[in-house]
């Protein structure tokens, strides 16, 4: 039985996708997102063995889409391969994190310092309309889960405005894997450290470098906006985040 940490499914029910006349493709990339977005929400703890028998019936599809995906979820690094044992969430550790942060940091600097140089107007214009989602996203009532994901969405929309003007294809996809990764540790964040008056600071200060084409200024910022997670976690204790010792 797979042990869920939060209190609803958000996978919710998926006969509908089973039933309609779906190609094995399409059904195959629905499964993986929603399976990705369960192990980045941390529905699943650390360590926790992904059953294929178990993930079939979660979410109502056959074995074989369930593999397919589990197999692209290994390649992004957001499952682990046991020998003989299967699929299971990876484990977290304080270490992990630092490496990937550190490693989104320098990708993402130079991502970032590339857009400023060569974006052109389609990038500013998606720049101020992800800013502006952002910020009356941080500036509504968060009464729930279907605000925070809202917040969450808006928050990864502007990140993707700011490095669209990249174009250096395998710098973006080092990027988006390493986003990924990190993702799970910020989604275990308190809900108040994401949110607030400095973090959109942060982020408009973001903005208006960006827009300044002051190059080196943007990337030193985001990667030390990359790196509060890591920072936020080595000032407290690990344990609040993992549920387990490191």
């Amino acid at each position: 039985m797979l042990a869920s940490r939060v209190g609803d499914d958000r996978c919710g029910n998926m006969d509908s996708i089973v039933h309609q006349p779906v190609s094995s493709e399409t059904l195959v990339d629905v499964v993986e997102g929603r399976l990705r977005e369960d192990v980045i929400n941390g529905v699943w703890e650390p360590g926790a063995r992904l059953a294929v028998e178990d993930l079939r019936q979660r979410y109502a599809t056959g074995a074989t889409p369930i593999r397919e995906a589990l197999s692209r979820l290994y390649a992004e690094g957001l499952v682990a391969m046991v020998h003989n044992r299967g699929f299971r969430v990876p484990l977290m550790s304080l270490e992990d994190l630092l490496d990937i942060s550190r490693t989104r940091a320098a990708i993402e600097m130079a991502a970032v310092q590339h857009a400023v140089e060569f974006g052109d107007g389609r990038w500013e214009d998606a720049m101020h309309s992800a800013f502006s989602i952002l910020e009356r996203r941080a500036q509504q009532t968060f009464s729930g889960d279907t605000e925070r994901l809202a917040y969450h969405d808006a928050h990864h929309a502007f990140h993707a405005a700011l490095l669209s003007g990249c174009r250096v294809p395998r710098l973006m996809a080092l990027q988006a894997r390493l986003e990924l990764q990190h993702s799970r540790y910020y989604r275990r964040l308190p809900f108040g450290i994401v949110t607030g008056p400095a973090r959109l600071l942060e982020h408009r200060r973001l903005f208006d470098l960006a827009l300044a084409r002051n190059a080196p200024a943007a990337g030193a910022a985001v990667a030390e906006h990359v790196m509060l997670t890591a920072n936020y976690v080595q000032a407290k204790n690990f344990k609040d985040l993992t549920g387990t010792e490191i």
